[in-house]
């Protein structure tokens, strides 16, 4: 049933050049059809490849190509000259969240060089490698300029506008460049690996090396910065760390002898973003076994009759059932795109028995929501099943399918 669902629905997800979107490309539907977005149209693209090729049809797959390559030629046409990309394109604006006009603003997540791994694996021939290896360097160098901490190597959120999940309490309200948020670094570190293997397969392997020793040091970071030994889990961290020497009247300079030897605190709220060392590698063997069995797997906080709760139940701000639209609600509904690189993540751990459920829970989540209001929802409540937000969603929704 679910796949015929998607065969119904996901034409809604094509769209032909119009305005200044001068290449076909691939958008969410529903309340947020004609857009392009960033993180949303990679997993939309990995989605569809998987779908096509699960039910062989090569020529859905070729259309899925074509407007795959097109979202990202699209993204790069309007690069800026600094390096910056920009969340959101629509047809008649390149920068609605001003990512690049300003440097103390958000831009684009880290998701070009997996888009162009993904389409690379996917594609006989790519000719505009050469330039989209051109592209993805100012990208990072920009990402580096703006966002990277220097005593941590770790990379901060600008502010806390549209980044992704977005109102991650590690981020969302907090003071600009204070979140080194583990969403948006374990982001960078799988785009990082994505473009060294993309530029590997393109042959470049002066930037494949460069990248690959970036990501690296990266996940050296994320490791060293993140994990809190005695939670069992990674955190997002405060980079805000520093010596505030001030002058007193009667006693000079105080705080001259109180140096903060630590670079971050660590921001203790569990949100399903912590999982994502599990999905991109960075996670030990022993760190998994404790996450898995300690958080994900614990109904208390994270596992939920419909799928993974996007926030801890035993968390303060934990409110699943509110539906708003900006900023969209992260503080516990089930989301497909979290169960789904939780499910991809815990699989390379060998965790298949946990994997096989989260995937019968999201079938069972969206089957009867399409079956109730022949429809998908951007969210949904953990507690009951219900679709909170989003009506006609399609989008990563559709990862479900090929969550087996």
């Amino acid at each position: 049933m679910l796949l015929q669902a998607v065969l119904e629905n996901i034409a809604e997800t094509f769209h032909e050049p119009s305005g200044i979107l001068r290449f076909p490309y691939l958008d969410p539907g529903g309340v947020y059809s004609n857009n392009l977005w960033d993180w949303d149209s990679l997993w939309t693209l990995k989605a569809l490849i998987g779908i096509a090729e699960k039910i062989g049809e090569p020529k859905l797959k070729e259309k899925v190509l074509t407007h795959g390559t097109g979202a990202i030629k699209n993204f790069f046409d309007h690069q800026a000259e600094d390096g910056s990309l920009s969340i959101l394109l629509t047809e008649t604006d390149a920068d609605p969240f001003a990512c690049r006009q300003s440097n103390r603003n958000n831009m684009a997540k880290p998701v070009f060089g997996q888009f162009c791994n993904l389409l690379s694996q996917n594609s006989k021939q790519l000719p505009e490698a050469n330039s989209w290896i051109s592209a993805l360097e100012k990208y990072y160098r920009c990402s580096d300029r703006r966002y990277r901490h220097e005593d941590t190597g770790l990379y901060c959120w600008a502010t806390d506008i549209a980044i992704g999940v977005d109102d991650d309490p590690a981020t969302w309200g907090r003071p600009p460049f204070s979140s080194a948020n583990i969403f948006l670094n374990c982001f960078m570190y799988a785009d990082l690996q994505a473009a060294a293997n993309f530029a590997e397969s393109s042959e470049y392997p002066g930037m494949a090396k460069k990248w690959r020793n970036k990501s690296t040091k990266l996940a050296d970071s994320i490791q060293k910065f993140c994990w809190d030994n005695r939670d069992g889990i990674f955190y997002s961290v405060d980079v805000q760390c520093r010596q505030n020497v001030c002058e007193h009247r009667l006693f000079g300079k105080l705080n001259i002898n109180a140096t903060p030897f630590w670079k971050v605190l660590p921001l203790k709220v569990m949100t399903w973003s912590c999982f994502l060392p599990i999905w991109c590698g960075i996670a030990t063997d022993s760190q998994a076994k404790l996450m898995v069995n300690q958080h994900l797997t614990n109904e208390k906080r994270f596992w939920s009759e419909w799928g993974i709760r996007s926030l801890s139940a035993d968390e303060k701000m934990y409110s699943p059932s509110q539906a708003r639209g900006n900023p969209s609600n992260w503080l516990g509904p089930v989301w497909i795109i979290a169960n789904y690189l939780i499910w991809e993540g815990i699989r390379q751990y060998g965790y298949d028995g946990y994997a096989t459920q989260i995937s019968e829970k999201i079938q069972n989540l969206l089957i009867a929501d399409y079956r109730k209001n022949k429809l998908l929802h951007e969210n949904y409540n953990p507690e009951t099943g219900e679709g909170i937000s989003g009506q006609g969603f399609w989008n990563w929704n559709v990862l479900a399918y090929i969550m087996e």
